[in-house]
């Protein structure tokens, strides 16, 4: 089973910001969850959230606001006031550039409406191509939507589908449907069941966000190929027998 740092190690450093991801690296991780949003210039920005106020101490609605702008908010010291580094929202280049060797990518788009999905749909796959990420990144999203286009304007980038805990349909048949590689379901989705149909339609299985190291046990049992989790550090010390060497 493969460890998964949440948007860098949220739990333990500032959510999907540069010091986060090298905080992810020096701990020998090398796989990481991240979302992508756009900025009012239509940038590629790394931010989970649509408004600024619960990760950052500015406000507004990042898609009202441009990239330089969001560059300029201190986006480390929220949850972490005492993070020895200021830095803003950084732009999805910046992040790739950090990941560059990194053996598994989970770059998962947020936006929501369609015109958001169709900039990202044209520029994710410039720099995917540019840092020769191949197989090694995979871009994953709720949106049925999103899915459709990028599948229609790069069709070889892995793509993954994920679901919520009360998905009412079939995920795995609306994976296969949107030729998805990977599925990702809530971890409280996970069962056998669960695990044997995706096997038989081929797909990869990473489950979000679990953070209790007997979960981690169970979910293992299952054979779940990736974790995502919060808390990489204890997933290490608690449960790191679980997880494939790293690098």
């Amino acid at each position: 089973m493969r460890l998964i740092g949440h948007r860098g190690a949220r739990g333990e450093a500032p959510e999907n910001t540069l010091s986060g991801f090298r905080y992810l690296r020096d701990l020998g991780v090398r796989a990481v969850e991240l979302d992508i949003q756009v900025s009012a210039d239509a940038e590629l920005v790394v931010i989970h959230d649509n408004s600024l106020e619960r990760t950052t101490l500015g406000q507004g609605e990042v898609r009202l606001t441009d990239s330089r702008r969001l560059a300029e908010v201190n986006a480390t010291q929220r949850a972490f006031p005492d993070w020895p580094a200021v830095e803003g929202i950084p732009a999805l280049r910046d992040v790739m550039v950090i990941l560059r060797d990194f053996k598994h990518i989970q770059f998962e788009v947020k936006a929501a409406s369609d015109k958001d999905c169709r900039i990202v749909a044209e520029k994710f796959p410039l720099l995917w191509r540019e840092f020769g990420f191949g197989d090694r990144a995979f871009t994953t999203s709720f949106n049925p939507r999103y899915l459709d286009m990028i599948r229609e304007s790069a069709p070889e980038i892995p793509r993954g589908f994920l679901f919520e805990l009360d998905f009412a349909g079939n995920p795995v048949e609306q994976a296969s449907a949107l030729g998805c590689r990977a599925l990702g379901p809530h971890q409280g989705r996970c069962d056998q069941a669960l695990v044997e149909s995706a096997r038989a339609a081929g797909l990869m299985i990473a489950t979000w966000t679990v953070n209790d190291p007997a979960r981690m046990q169970g979910l293992a049992r299952l054979g779940i190929d990736g974790l995502i989790t919060d808390v990489p550090s204890l997933a290490l010390k608690e449960a790191g027998e679980l997880f494939e060497p790293q690098p």
